[in-house]
């Protein structure tokens, strides 16, 4: 963990609430968003390095983390929005925005309502790609029921495994740790935007660079990372494909260097294709 420092958005007029974020380093705005169950935590190896050349802000979702819930009863859009405007609100020039799983999801929908004021868009791991049908993951309860004994902290460390890394030492104390807290803390049913099929859509009124990040082990990309990147292609040509070998979903935490060094290549130099980074 990373001794930053805290700051919330200045406004949320969506809401009239601020989300809450972790401000890192200066430079220009890069704009960091976490994954399903998540908080600003999901980019606790990432900051530091990421921070000698930028602002970066890793915001806690509504409904995740020290952030508020986001309103029963609202649609989907009015997440996106809520999102969008919380990015602007603080910003001080061109956004960088990056997106990990879900927040890929919410990246992708926010990315067309920050218009102008986004820079470039990079999504990691990203949701969208409709119902996962056909993956084969085995998740174990990590809160106790009635009638049914819980360990916790295997159950936790057995989900890791499973979902996020493909190095079974990535999962230590401290990560469960980690994740656990993350998980107390989540109130939004995630799945309810990165299940939708939509990416595409979603993305068609962006015009900005467009990088794509996949650890090659990740067991959430349904039917594998190379159909979604092939699926991708198809609708830009022009997308930049990082492809980090010995990384599971949660790529930019189990294989840090690797991916702080794709995303920064990426961010001085915008070009597409497709890079394999052993």
């Amino acid at each position: 963990m990373t001794n930053n420092t805290s700051a919330s958005v200045k406004a949320d007029s969506a809401a009239g609430q601020t989300l809450a974020c972790k401000t890192h380093g200066h430079g220009p705005d890069l704009v960091l968003l976490h994954g399903g169950a998540g908080s600003w935590t999901h980019w606790s190896r990432n900051l530091d390095t990421l921070g000698r050349e930028f602002r970066v802000r890793a915001f806690d979702l509504p409904g995740f983390g020290a952030s508020p819930d986001f309103a029963h009863g609202a649609d989907d859009e009015a997440y996106f929005h809520r999102v969008a405007e919380a990015i602007a609100a603080d910003s001080q020039g061109p956004v960088r925005l990056v997106g990990f799983s879900f927040g890929g999801s919410v990246a992708a929908g926010a990315a067309p309502l920050l218009g102008t004021q986004l820079a470039a868009l990079t999504l990691v791991a990203p949701g969208g790609f409709g119902v996962p049908t056909g993956r084969n993951v085995d998740i174990r309860p990590v809160r106790p029921r009635e009638g049914v004994e819980v360990n916790v902290r295997e159950s936790a460390r057995h989900n890791l495994n499973q979902i996020m890394f493909t190095n079974p030492a990535s999962a230590d104390e401290a990560t469960v740790d980690l994740h656990l807290h993350n998980i107390e803390r989540a109130r939004f049913n995630s799945r309810r935007l990165s299940w939708q099929d939509r990416l595409e859509r979603d993305l068609e009124a962006v015009s900005v660079p467009l990088q794509m990040i996949w650890g090659a082990q990740d067991s959430m990309a349904t039917p594998s990372v190379q159909a979604r990147i092939e699926r991708c292609r198809r609708f830009r040509a022009s997308i930049r494909f990082d492809l980090i070998a010995h990384a599971g979903h949660w790529v930019q935490y189990e294989r840090a260097a690797e991916f702080n060094a794709a995303l920064l290549d990426f961010l001085h130099d915008t070009a597409g294709g497709l890079r394999s980074i052993p």
